[in-house]
């Protein structure tokens, strides 16, 4: 995927494990007056509101996956959870989408005078999507402790959300990938703290 980035505006990356607290922590980067484009947020998007996006699903996995004339995520997530060639099927039809949506959000802020955007999304390191910004935050957390967060979170399966785990990096691949690290099994309060502080170290540094 080919990716310019507006003159003057740095976008950098922020991902992390399902469970890690990724989106947690963007809400408080947002809070911090860091802009935030989550790329995940941008293909929910797409899947309501693009309907050659759902006549493609429907002629790709069958008239099951719509539900009350939309397209059902949840049914979605679990067909590609359990079949790696129909995610690979999904990717090819959203990526493209998503990242020329995202392309167009980031030249809109850019035009309106950001500086920092992150670009959120769960899997930017398995998709080698990572290697497009000079920064990359990731947020980590224990698989326990990311089980039992989605599981509450959810209410899904310990066998499906085993299974997500199995298509993501493991925690040695993202420390390798990453620039930055936040490190959130403790309260939200503490990972707010690290955010914040992470910001302070930018800025000390000239790199913010």
């Amino acid at each position: 995927m080919h990716f310019t980035p507006p003159k003057h505006t740095k976008i950098w990356g922020l991902t992390g494990g399902i469970g890690s607290g990724k989106s947690l922590a963007a809400r408080f980067f947002k809070e911090a007056g860091v802009s935030v484009i989550n790329l995940d947020l941008l293909g929910k998007e797409i899947l309501d509101n693009d309907p050659d996006v759902a006549q493609e699903l429907k002629n790709l996995f069958g008239s099951h996956i719509v539900k009350n004339g939309v397209l059902d995520r949840k049914a979605i997530r679990e067909l590609v959870f359990n079949s790696p060639s129909h995610r690979k099927k999904l990717e090819q039809i959203l990526h493209p989408r998503i990242w020329k949506k995202f392309e167009s959000e980031t030249l809109r802020e850019a035009n309106q005078g950001v500086k920092l955007i992150l670009c959120e999304a769960a899997l930017l390191i398995e998709h080698a999507h990572s290697q497009l910004f000079p920064r990359l935050i990731v947020v980590l957390a224990s698989t326990d402790i990311r089980k039992r967060r989605v599981h509450q979170r959810d209410q899904m399966d310990f066998s499906l959300i085993d299974q997500i785990l199995q298509t993501q990096v493991d925690d040695e691949a993202r420390k390798k990938s990453a620039t930055d690290l936040l490190i959130n099994e403790g309260t939200p309060e503490d990972l707010k703290k690290s955010v914040l502080s992470l910001i302070a170290n930018w800025k000390q540094k000239n790199i913010l």
